[in-house]
């Protein structure tokens, strides 16, 4: 395993440090600076970016599961199902307005992303994506080129960053998806750690 707690410890310390930037100069500031910068061809990219979170991840993590433990991996694709029905769980608990609700009047219809109003806390396009990353690099292979794992980790701040860009969440929305994904990822290997479902 190549997602180790200083990894999990590292990325937490990240999104801390951009938590205490959002509290002082303020999560909605944030989010309208980031959705007052755009342009067409800027659209076009995050609108791409943003469906690397949908399914692309999800399934190259799945599919890399059963390459690597065989039939165990059906543990991992059993826990992306509980790891989506607890982030919807918690999104119908909070129902946060989205910044079309926000802030009408910074954000943009852009074409192809139908804006949701409600249940913005915390992004599930973030979470997934930072779920799906740490079981790929869980299973990495050392002799798999490094390159793919900053490429796949750029991906996943880049899907955090468009679902801003696009008027789908606020910058605390995607700091929850994000922590979330991570801290659910690890409390399912610890526990397939703990019962020995994953050993040969």
């Amino acid at each position: 395993m190549t997602f180790t707690v200083r990894h999990l410890l590292t990325y937490t310390l990240l999104f801390t440090v951009l938590f205490i930037i959002g509290l002082f100069s303020g999560f909605d500031f944030i989010t309208t600076t980031i959705l007052s910068h755009n342009s067409k061809g800027f659209d076009l990219i995050m609108s791409v970016l943003t469906k690397w979170a949908e399914w692309p991840v999800i399934v190259l993590s799945l599919t890399l599961s059963f390459y690597v433990l065989g039939r165990k991996g059906w543990f991992w694709a059993a826990a992306f199902a509980i790891e989506g029905l607890i982030i919807q769980g918690a999104k119908n608990w909070f129902n946060w307005p989205r910044p079309a609700v926000k802030f009408p009047e910074f954000v943009r219809t852009i074409d192809g992303n139908a804006l949701s109003q409600w249940k913005a806390f915390p992004s599930g396009h973030t979470a997934a994506v930072f779920f799906a990353t740490a079981i790929i690099f869980s299973l990495w292979q050392t002799k798999w080129p490094r390159i793919f794992r900053i490429i796949l980790l750029l991906l996943a701040f880049l899907v955090a960053y468009s679902r801003i860009y696009l008027g789908q969440h606020s910058f605390e929305d995607v700091l929850a998806g994000g922590l979330a994904g991570l801290w659910l990822y690890w409390a399912f290997h610890k526990l397939f750690q703990h019962k020995n479902w994953l050993e040969s």
